[in-house]
């Protein structure tokens, strides 16, 4: 039986720039939307599997933790508000996003990161659901990956970006939480 190739970091990139090209004007801002608020429903059902006693456990060394990813979420959040709210509210060109991996700091807390997530994210889709759908398509600005993209990639890329998170959250989860059903399950027979 033949292996099955993996897809190179190259091949992916490729892939999902093309799909967040097509997908993000065959969309509507209102399905963009909708598909983020999906995404963001998985991450959050996603962290709601690790207890606050794990949730600053690294589970292998060398990965983040689940607040660590929280709080990369909730950075990224609130640029995604920044960066499309100046774009169409004012028509200013955004900064290109430098994505940094910053471990949590003790003082954050899980609460406070999942407030300003929903803040954030409430924040977005108001003035997306405000605007013009043709606004400003002209105006880019640049993922060190992705590279450039006007606002309705970047809101479909929030939805890709975020189920990402969902799934690295679930591996930390699978790696942190003892599961219900394993071992302890079999032993009872």
């Amino acid at each position: 039986m033949a292996e099955e190739r993996r897809e190179t970091r190259e091949e992916e990139v490729a892939r999902i720039r093309s799909y967040l090209g097509s997908q993000s004007l065959r969309r509507t801002p209102a399905q963009l939307i909708e598909t983020l608020q999906e995404a963001q429903q998985q991450f959050l059902a996603a962290g709601a599997t690790i207890p606050d006693a794990l949730f600053r456990t690294i589970p292998r060394e060398g990965e983040w933790s689940a607040i660590d990813v929280l709080l990369h979420m909730r950075t990224m959040a609130a640029f995604d508000d920044s960066a499309i709210t100046a774009v169409l509210e004012r028509g200013e060109q955004p900064p290109d996003i430098q994505d940094a991996i910053i471990p949590a700091p003790q003082e954050v807390t899980r609460a406070d990161l999942l407030a300003d997530l929903e803040r954030f994210r409430a924040q977005l889709i108001a003035v997306v659901q405000r605007a013009d759908p043709q606004a400003h398509l002209d105006i880019t600005w640049s993922h060190p990956e992705f590279g450039a993209m006007h606002w309705r990639e970047w809101l479909l890329f929030a939805r890709v970006h975020t189920l990402d998170h969902a799934r690295q959250t679930l591996a930390i989860s699978a790696a942190l939480v003892p599961q219900k059903g394993g071992a302890e399950h079999e032993a009872g027979h």
